[in-house]
């Protein structure tokens, strides 16, 4: 395989140009961190990176615009090398630096929580900023990528006209391989080099529409940059959402099975709670934590209509989990799957490792705070307990619109750690009859 050349000058792009195919930017080594192959000599890993592929996008699009600006599709398609049988990529990393610092992605695809037809997991970072990364993960704990027709995508408004855009790219990777002793072992590998790209105006298609998805039930925590020389201080962009959180009870003391169950129970309690409240999931910021979950709306989200919507959503198919765990053969194993919910409605930023934010740490305060769970353990008649930020009472509940009234709503002082607040909380829904073998259980 040829190595990258080196890094951003016109004839280093020519160069390579004439070395591998029209089509084709580099085909790449990736090396272990010391900078030498894998110590393995059947181990090959490489990555073939595609030219990319730059499509003006026509305003109709929807694509955020302004006036002297090109707007641009940017597709960077890619494949990894083949390896033998029993070995393979357990996650790949492709990070994307524009030279132009003042360069703002507009939108990313795939999006954070996208899986793949596969089933593999993508997590993306990188909006409103110059450097992008996305993170291709295998879809189980002992399976590894399928190697060819990966890509991502960025979309971004240039000065028009322009003449040329320029980056580089990064690959990193975990690869897996057996060892002799009959277990498998895992290595960090990379490219030798950042390999650049050059785009000219002439290089431009017209009319080319943005990817469709099919994503698949799947969403997963952010994970933050580990990178050690981010040093882009530029401020994400800030846009007010109303913002839903969700946690388990007494998900710690349950048993690993359980937790897994539980895990999979709270992914399916929050997209039918979206479908009730017909909310896209899909255009949600989502972020996974294990036994709570948090959904960020979009900004255009009727918040009058959406959040009784998901509260009866969440009630219902709440329900529905317990109904069929009771109804199970192992049913005298399991126990009530019961949740605190909260609301809150403020300016959320994507950060590198989730969404931040001020209004992001008082909803998760309130959802955390004593009076919350202590109604949620008092009372055994109901599976969902929820709380209300007090401005966020106080636009919708107050003003009675239709599914919310203040009916059964207790004013709370919130104090956890540094916050102390004011939230509204109550009771929603109720389940029926308490089977025996789970009644009592806190």
């Amino acid at each position: 395989m040829s190595e990258p050349m080196g890094i951003n000058t016109r004839e280093q792009h020519e160069v390579s140009h004439r070395q591998v195919p029209h089509d084709l930017l580099v085909t790449a080594a990736l090396v272990a961190g010391d900078g030498l192959r894998p110590r393995d000599w059947r181990l090959r890993p490489g990555v073939a990176l595609g030219r990319p592929l730059a499509y003006a996008l026509p305003a109709a699009s929807g694509t955020p615009s302004t006036a002297g600006t090109t707007t641009l599709l940017l597709c960077f398609p890619f494949d990894l090398e083949d390896m033998p049988a029993g070995c393979g990529y357990r996650r790949i990393e492709l990070v994307v630096i524009f030279d132009d610092e003042h360069l703002r992605a507009l939108d990313l695809q795939p999006r954070p929580g996208w899986t793949g037809p596969d089933g593999a997991r993508v997590t993306v970072f990188g909006l409103g900023r110059n450097r992008l990364r996305w993170i291709i993960q295998a879809p189980h704990a002992d399976g590894t990528l399928s190697p060819d027709g990966l890509w991502t995508q960025v979309v971004l408004a240039l000065p028009s006209p322009f003449t040329e855009l320029s980056g580089r790219i990064q690959v990193r990777g975990v690869i897996e391989h057996p060892l002799l002793s009959g277990t498998r072992a895992e290595g960090e590998v990379q490219t030798r080099d950042d390999v650049p790209f050059l785009l000219s105006r002439a290089d431009v298609w017209t009319g080319a529409p943005l990817a469709q998805q099919t994503p698949r039930p799947g969403a997963w925590a952010l994970t933050g940059f580990e990178s050690a020389d981010l040093s882009d201080d530029q401020l994400p962009p800030g846009r007010r959402h109303l913002c839903l959180a969700v946690d388990i009870e007494n998900y710690s003391t349950r048993r690993n099975v359980d937790m897994i169950r539980l895990q999979r129970a709270l992914l399916r309690v929050m997209r039918a709670a979206c479908e009730r409240a017909a909310v896209d999931w899909y255009a949600c910021g989502r972020q996974a934590q294990g036994d709570g979950y948090l959904l960020v709306m979009p900004p255009d989200t009727d918040d009058t209509r959406a959040v009784p919507r998901l509260l009866d959503g969440l009630a219902e198919a709440l329900a529905a989990v317990n109904r069929e765990q009771h109804g199970s053969v192992d049913s005298r194993s399991h126990v009530r799957t019961r949740m605190r919910a909260a609301f809150h409605h403020g300016i959320v930023h994507e950060a590198d490792s989730g969404y931040a934010g001020s209004a992001v740490v008082e909803l998760f305060r309130t959802l955390d705070s004593a009076p919350l769970r202590a109604l949620l353990a008092d009372d055994q008649s109901t599976d969902l307990v929820v709380a209300f930020s007090d401005q966020t009472y106080q636009d919708l509940v107050v003003q009675e619109y239709e599914g919310l009234s203040s009916v059964g709503f207790v004013r709370t002082e919130v104090r956890v750690k540094q916050f102390a607040g004011v939230a509204w909380i109550r009771s929603h829904g109720h389940v029926g009859p308490v089977p025996h073998d789970h009644a009592g259980i806190p």
